[in-house]
């Protein structure tokens, strides 16, 4: 399981390397507040299986690839804790 973790890590910092992404500031918010809704969750809590460093890549994967709902931000974010769970 450590070497998925691995290699989505690796992914991610190809992709964002290669889209070279920038967010405006309202962007940054919206990411701030989806990643505080995540990690006060009930659900992040009992997760052991995903870091918050791992939401907050996962929520900047998606609005890198063009996501700008907060709502579906943290929906998402949820969603990668609700797979590990699994």
């Amino acid at each position: 399981m450590r070497t998925l973790q691995l290699a989505d890590r690796n992914a991610y910092r190809k992709r964002a390397t290669a889209m070279k992404f920038t967010y405006d500031a309202g962007m940054l918010q919206k990411c701030r507040q989806a990643l505080d809704g995540v990690l006060t969750d009930i659900r992040f809590l009992n997760c052991k299986a995903v870091s918050a460093l791992e939401v907050a890549e996962h929520i900047l994967a998606r609005a890198a690839e063009g996501e700008r709902s907060q709502e579906k931000l943290t929906n998402s974010a949820l969603g990668l804790l609700m797979a590990h769970a699994a």
